[in-house]
């Protein structure tokens, strides 16, 4: 009968756990100073269904061209900024997507400082930089990267293949998988971000006796960034009646339509609308005007009657206190927007009251 080990009196199974540890520090992220932080996506409609925003993660958005997938991401990336003092975005430009009018439009700081654009397609050397970045990182820097777009990388070997050559490899899938194994967790305890964007293709089947929906999809980049990612959005085509106005020959801008396929929230399924504003630059795109007016009525604070919107009686006495003279009635929605448009300092107060209770429901 063999012996059990005597252990040592005072030695208690958490100092055996702290001794492993600190003889295998190389091996985990145990000490590791997790960074808790959240990042807004510029629209209050939005922030409200990611309980505020975005954290140290993998997030995957997918969807079809124009969609709307780098304009978020760069919304995202700019609050990043305004968020953490010490960060970097690194915008990976695997496709010539990047414009400057895009950049005039996000209000990204471009200065070199704050934002560096990695233009290489070779899945590896976008991988090593990545991993360079977050594993070596004598600065603390947070990091916010945008991968735009998973389709347009290849592996190295892949480029020297001719292009009569018609041989299927998911090298891609392959290497995205062992890159997420070994880096998704770091990532995120080290408090960065990850912004992958994939475009989606249509499903092609095969068998000609296989009936299958023409409209189903698929987003490329394999199944590990399924697993791997905090946050699936999927952006959905756009429509005549997501047009402001709706069907309009000449819109003033437009709703951007999210599908959540995975949250970590526990909102896998729910579908975002918010209006975005055109001719705006300076990342004031989200029209902030029209998301005001839609929480004032989804939360109360003002009532549709018939053709008129009648804003609560506390809202006008709370914006009175607070020095500013507001109308209680307006004619339709058109009407009190624009309202809203004109007095700035009106829509201001009523854009940080809402923020303010979102970060107030959130903690």
């Amino acid at each position: 009968m063999a012996v059990k080990k005597k252990i040592t009196e005072g030695f208690s199974p958490l100092d055996q756990i702290q001794s492993y540890l600190k003889d295998h520090k190389d091996e985990h992220f145990n000490f590791e100073k997790e960074e808790h932080y959240v990042v807004s996506s510029g629209s209050l409609l939005l922030d409200i269904e990611m309980s505020g925003g975005i954290r140290p993660s993998i997030i995957r958005a997918s969807g079809v061209s124009e969609g709307g997938k780098t304009s978020c991401a760069l919304s995202f990336a700019k609050n990043f900024q305004e968020t953490i003092k010490n960060s970097m975005v690194v915008y990976i430009k695997s496709e010539g997507r990047l414009s400057p009018e895009m950049l005039d439009r996000s209000g990204l700081d471009t200065s070199e400082e704050k934002l560096f654009i990695y233009k290489s397609n070779i899945f590896e050397s976008v991988l090593q930089l990545m991993r360079e970045l977050i594993m070596n990182n004598p600065t603390d820097c947070k990091y916010f990267f945008i991968i735009d777009s998973m389709d347009a990388m290849v592996p190295k070997k892949d480029m020297d293949r001719s292009f009569e050559d018609s041989d299927k490899v998911a090298g891609g899938s392959v290497l995205s998988s062992n890159f997420l194994k070994k880096m998704a967790l770091g990532l995120s305890t080290k408090g960065h971000i990850c912004f992958m964007i994939s475009q989606v293709r249509s499903k092609v089947s095969i068998n000609q006796y296989e009936k299958t929906d023409p409209k189903l999809t698929n987003a490329s980049g394999g199944n590990a960034l399924l697993h791997y990612s905090d946050w699936i959005l999927e952006f959905q085509p756009r429509y005549g009646g997501d047009t402001i106005p709706p069907k309009d020959d000449k819109p003033e801008g437009h709703y951007c339509k999210i599908v959540f396929r995975k949250s970590s929230n526990e909102k896998t399924g729910t579908v975002v609308r918010y209006p975005i504003k055109y001719g705006r630059t300076g990342g004031k795109s989200v029209w902030v005007e029209y998301e005001v007016l839609l929480m004032l009525l989804q939360w109360k604070m003002a009532e549709a009657k018939g053709a008129w919107i009648i804003v609560a009686e506390e809202l006008i006495k709370e914006l009175k206190e607070a020095g500013l003279e507001m109308d209680s009635k307006h004619q339709g929605m058109d009407n009190f927007r624009k309202y809203l448009e004109r007095e700035t300092d009106i829509c201001l107060y009523l854009f940080n009251k809402l923020k303010n209770a979102l970060q107030g429901i959130q903690n």
